[in-house]
């Protein structure tokens, strides 16, 4: 791999080197394929994801490719409460039939987000109380993975081995009316359940920063901090 690919990321921290191929699992049919031709992304460049919301909330949205134009997945809410059993965040395949591939879980009573890929329980665990970085054992991977918060305003995050190269980058756009941001992914051959992972946890912990600020926001000025509402924001 190109190890001075990883600096192509605007503002990407220098602290956080690329992996080495290796780190890297093969691909497999459980994901939302990447565009062929011209759309195709360069195997050992950066790919970049755009996340685009569905009217002037959070609750829907669309992921496309580098194109702007190609959607990958959807991520929809649920309006129920944290109390509720069902998945407050659901991500999908944006093609026909909209298959799900992962859930995300929120609870009053527990720190840990409950998140699912492809059918299997993987629990998102908070790192402790002093921090706002959440790991869990990823499968595609084979090791643990962390997000963890990143950038002047604390709204971007940044997805790290152990070893604390990083594997994927969410850039907030704060000042967009339409887009949420970016997800930056180190390698282009990062691809199905591999990719489908990195989507799924970073929405996962996208929308748990978004309720938490809202929660903040709520008790410091005596307003509720529902924010769009409903159990996922």
């Amino acid at each position: 791999m190109d190890k001075e690919s990883p600096t192509k990321v605007k503002g990407h921290p220098p602290a956080y080197p690329g992996p080495s191929d290796s780190a890297f699992p093969p691909p497999t049919s459980k994901a939302a394929a990447p565009p062929t031709g011209p759309l195709a992304p360069a195997y050992n460049t950066p790919r970049i994801l755009h996340i685009y919301r569905d009217g002037l909330t959070h609750r829907h949205m669309t992921i496309t490719d580098m194109d702007k134009s190609h959607p990958l997945y959807r991520m929809d809410q649920s309006s129920g409460s944290v109390f509720s059993s069902k998945p407050h965040m659901t991500i999908s395949q944006a093609s026909s039939p909209r298959t799900t591939i992962g859930t995300a879980t929120f609870h009053s009573w527990s720190r840990t987000i409950d998140l699912e890929f492809h059918g299997s329980a993987v629990p998102f665990e908070s790192e402790g109380i002093f921090t706002r970085a959440y790991a869990y054992a990823s499968p595609a991977f084979g090791e643990r993975l962390r997000w963890e918060c990143d950038g002047i305003w604390g709204a971007d995050l940044v997805l790290v081995n152990a070893r604390k190269e990083w594997i994927a980058r969410f850039d907030a756009s704060l000042f967009s009316m339409s887009k949420t941001g970016k997800i930056h992914v180190v390698h282009g051959g990062i691809t199905g359940a591999a990719l489908d992972e990195i989507v799924v946890s970073g929405c996962a912990m996208m929308q748990h920063e978004r309720r938490r600020r809202s929660s903040s926001a709520g008790a410091g000025g005596g307003v509720g901090g529902g924010g769009d509402g409903g159990g996922g924001d």
